[in-house]
């Protein structure tokens, strides 16, 4: 008995440990931003007073500004956000003694995230297959991180880009209309022929309904133009339309003592089994409209993405090809992809395993997932 209980209790001890290892994955409370929507047009000073306190860290940068043209005047946190009031000490240092100083101006000038593990904290590289990870945090860090990101970009980018903006949210490349209605449609799963869904979120990562500003007439319908496009369903809420398990003609019976692994019987006999997906004088209860629970195509294309990530999402950013980031980022944000000077030209000298090759002293250079250049 005593062996007995030393054994439990060592079992115990051991879940408790394993719990403690696994990742938090509970959100915490972000720290709110404390930045308005960037202006369309602001004096000089006003843009250095955004910017003073981010400089006395990030102290040299490929480009202050996303924007080549110097006309336009915007400082730091008008794109990210954050407390440019906020200024490292003189001294203090990522790494060393005075560490814990720079960590502490740090967090209190960034926005912090609510699944800080998820995003390695405080690393800045996007993390690798990070799925749908944005559409769980609070909007104020995916502005932090991606200004440009589609469920932010008004407030950052929108006094100037607005129309740019919505025409981007429209697209092919950030709803795969496309891909949905040619997939729903081939495996009839919806009757229509035209695109009646597509990929969308709000602000808060809820899905969303896209409406066309114009409402179309039946000659722009006949050339593709959409009225609108609905969030994507649920993949468990879909009735089952499966064509590739439709009636199957039986008859044949097993005379087994064992059910079949994963494939039990409704009635709960152990003898007399018909033979499974075959079954004697009935539809095969994993046809369309029977014992089915799922959807088998709408599981295929929901759960495993299989035209994912698309511009709503970052990259899966952990092999050539797949670091970037979302929003308008996906494409004018470069990422070292392809080493091939073939395929990629000027970039292709700065490897395909997403490293940086910024002026920012902050950016680790050796840690895969930032981008090219501010």
């Amino acid at each position: 008995m005593k062996r007995l209980f030393t054994a439990a209790f060592l079992l115990a001890c051991s879940i408790v440990g394993l719990a403690e290892a696994l990742p938090d994955k509970s959100p915490v409370t972000p720290l709110a931003s404390t930045s308005a929507p960037a202006p369309k047009k602001q004096t000089q000073a006003d843009a250095d007073g955004k910017s003073v306190g981010c400089m006395t860290c990030h102290t040299a940068s490929d480009r202050h500004t996303m924007h080549a043209n110097p006309a336009v005047i915007i400082g730091c946190t008008d794109c990210h956000g954050g407390d440019a009031s906020v200024r490292k000490q003189a001294g203090a240092e990522y790494e060393g003694a005075s560490s814990a100083v720079y960590l502490a101006a740090m967090n209190k000038a960034h926005v912090a995230p609510k699944f800080p593990r998820d995003w390695h904290t405080p690393a800045s590289a996007n993390p690798q297959r990070s799925y749908t990870l944005l559409n769980r945090e609070h909007p104020d860090f995916v502005r932090f991180i991606n200004p440009s990101d589609y469920r932010v970009a008004r407030e950052a980018c929108g006094a100037c880009h607005l129309p740019v903006i919505q025409a981007a949210e429209r697209s092919l490349m950030a709803t795969g209309a496309m891909f949905w209605a040619g997939a729903a449609y081939n495996n009839g799963i919806l009757p229509f022929k035209h695109a009646v869904l597509g990929e969308s979120y709000t602000a808060q990562g809820e899905p969303a309904t896209i409406i066309n500003p114009v409402k179309p007439d039946e000659a722009m319908m006949l050339k593709g133009i959409l009225p609108n496009l609905f969030p994507l369903p649920a993949w468990q809420t879909m009735p089952p339309a499966d064509v590739f398990r439709v009636f199957e003609r039986g008859g044949r019976v097993i005379n087994s003592q064992f059910p079949e692994v994963a494939l039990p019987n409704g009635t709960g006999k152990l003898q007399l089994l018909d033979e499974p997906g075959r079954p004697d004088f009935r539809q095969s209860n994993r046809g369309p409209g029977t014992g089915s629970r799922i959807a088998i195509p709408i599981l295929n294309i929901t759960k495993t993405r299989l035209n994912d990530p698309m511009m709503w999402f970052m990259g899966t950013n952990d092999q050539p090809g797949d670091y970037r980031s979302s929003g308008c980022a996906s494409c004018h944000v470069v990422y070292a992809n392809d080493r091939d000077p073939l395929h990629s030209g000027p970039y292709a000298k700065f490897g395909n395993d997403g490293r940086t090759q910024t002026a920012d002293p902050t950016i680790s250079k050796t840690q895969s997932g930032h981008a090219h250049k501010h």
